[in-house]
């Protein structure tokens, strides 16, 4: 019996090295996982569909493509000759459009050849919400906490400098971050329909069989003698491939191809663990969205600023933390809850204790000068701007006249016959120096 199988042929003739691929992938997301995540509108929801599901995604893709160009893709046996080799055209037709014979019907798998692809634009759909973060970010909130995550470790007197800088920060811009909650929410939203997308796309590609999988598959008892169980249903290893007239490819007959898919094994497993993954995801970004509806409640911000009382501390903790809740707004909460966690309970209380006080609201910060520059009035004279109008030119000055030798000059008769000006006529110098000496 003849038998036709079909390799696709490897890129530059074997000189792809996928461990190199792979290495480089790897150090790509060792690189990225170890960077400090400090945007104001990035969390750990996010980093699970910008980041994990990217990878598990784009793994899947090259899982898949390695094995397109390295391995059998089809094996395919003519019902109609059985000792003639079959054509490579007609595998390629076998290829798109395979079949299962369900119910005295046909049951296309118009997916075979397109998964890996799949997986390579979805991977590219869950990288929206980050680019839609980063477009939200405040640049002042992400440098506030970058500097805090950067020196978290540290507990020198570097880590009161940061309180410092971070209560300076929180009461000059006090009441001013709900715009920065409300973004986090709408990304966080954005993620959820994402995940939605992603598993109607899914479901669209294996032909309404994918939301159901890990239900209609469990407990993943198989049959590998009828292939009558969900799994082999969904992605049957033999298929039939049937070519008619319509093909244009025959002598106007019909000719009927037993195939073997042999990356089938492969996508029920891929396709599994995605599934789990994508159900997963999907849950608990339903719930994390539902939490930040709940810190609108004041017992929720209560508990969010929670903290451990220290040593040295004298007011009672949950009083501290109601006067801070009762000062600041949503999203003001929300910024606080992210200092939380690059600080310690110590320094984050001396912080609640200096955004508890009541009066607050109340306190002036003294504003700058118009254009950020300071008043120039306000500054002694040998700190004045440099200016051409303030500038004088580099003149030799005269030396120091002797009061003795200038009023012998003027008693003199017969000097003052050879210069008979009026002494108010003389150069302001010399009007200058005679002034003070009659005074």
């Amino acid at each position: 019996m003849s038998r036709g199988g079909a390799r696709m042929p490897s890129i530059g003739a074997g000189s792809v090295d996928i461990r190199s691929i792979f290495g480089s992938i790897l150090n790509v997301i060792k690189t990225r996982a170890n960077q400090i995540c400090a945007a104001t509108c990035d969390g750990l929801v996010l980093r699970m569909h910008y980041r994990w599901t990217f990878c598990i995604l784009l793994g899947g893709f090259l899982s898949v493509w390695y094995s397109w160009y390295y391995r059998e893709l089809i094996t395919c046996v003519s019902h109609f000759n059985s000792d003639t080799q079959v054509r490579l055209d007609y595998i390629n037709i076998c290829l798109s459009y395979p079949y299962l014979e369900v119910n005295g019907g046909k049951r296309y798998l118009l997916y075979y050849r397109w998964i890996s692809w799949t997986f390579l634009v979805i991977a590219g759909v869950y990288y929206i919400p980050r680019k839609i973060s980063k477009n939200f970010d405040n640049a002042r909130c992400k440098k506030l906490l970058e500097d805090l995550a950067a020196n978290a470790h540290r507990y020198d007197q570097a880590e009161g400098e940061l309180v410092e800088r971070a209560a300076r920060y929180m009461i000059f811009n006090l009441r001013t971050h709900n715009g920065l909650y409300w973004k986090y929410l709408f990304v966080n939203i954005v993620a959820l329909l994402v995940d939605i997308f992603a598993m109607n796309f899914f479901d669209f590609v294996l032909q309404g069989r994918f939301i159901r999988y890990g239900f209609m598959s469990f407990p993943f008892t198989r049959d590998p003698q009828d292939f009558t169980d969900y799994m082999s249903q969904t992605f049957p290893p033999f298929v039939t491939c049937e070519l008619a007239p319509a093909n244009q490819l025959v002598n106007k007959r019909t000719e009927k191809l037993g195939c073997h898919l042999t990356i089938q094994e492969l996508y029920e497993k891929l396709f599994l663990v995605l599934w789990v993954w994508l159900i997963l995801l999907t849950f608990v970004t339903c719930c994390y969205i539902i939490f930040l509806f709940f810190m609108w409640l004041p017992c929720v911000q209560v508990y969010l600023l929670r903290t451990a009382k220290p040593v040295h501390a004298k007011e009672n903790v949950r009083g501290v933390i109601h006067a801070v809740a009762k000062n600041c707004k949503i999203g003001d909460v929300y910024l606080l809850y992210r200092i939380k966690g690059h600080l310690s309970h110590a320094r984050f209380y001396q912080l609640l204790t200096r955004l508890s006080d009541p009066n607050i609201l109340n306190k002036q910060v003294p504003p700058s000068a118009p254009g950020g520059h300071p008043d120039k009035t306000k500054l002694p004279p040998n700190k004045e701007a440099d200016t051409l109008r303030n500038r004088r030119p580099n003149m030799p000055q005269d030396p120091p006249l002797n009061p003795d030798y200038l009023h012998q000059l003027l008693s003199n008769q017969e000097m003052m016959g050879r210069h008979p000006q009026h002494p108010d006529q003389r150069t302001p110098l010399l009007k200058k120096n005679t002034s003070i000496l009659i005074e």
